[in-house]
């Protein structure tokens, strides 16, 4: 993943990160943006569209998935921040990855 920091007074971290999934046959780039919020949680969200929540509780990352930080459901632990984003990937619907699938459908 390659990082590159926006310039504004909120921490916020955006990757652009290629996936490729075999089974659903999608091979594309996607924006991964975090909006830092308070005690080390971490809002991930692909595309413009939140997906879930990193909450960092040394020496782990616990990947939540969900909109609604209050019903997010624990995806992972993991010991890296990009091992977490990319387990929460693995739970959105494939149309967020690539809209255009949604379309075909």
């Amino acid at each position: 993943m390659t990082t590159s920091q926006r310039g504004d007074n909120k921490k916020k971290a955006t990757w652009n990160v290629h996936v490729h999934f075999e089974a659903g046959k999608v091979d594309t780039d996607v924006e991964v943006s975090l909006d830092h919020l308070k005690n080390d949680i971490e809002r991930v969200v692909v595309n413009g569209r939140e997906i879930g929540y990193v909450h960092h509780v040394a020496p782990v990352y616990v990947a939540l998935s969900g909109p609604d930080l209050a019903r997010a459901v624990e995806v992972s632990q993991k010991l890296t921040l990009d091992q977490s984003i990319r387990d929460l990937l693995n739970t959105v619907p494939i149309e967020v990855i690539d809209p255009s699938l949604a379309q075909r459908a």
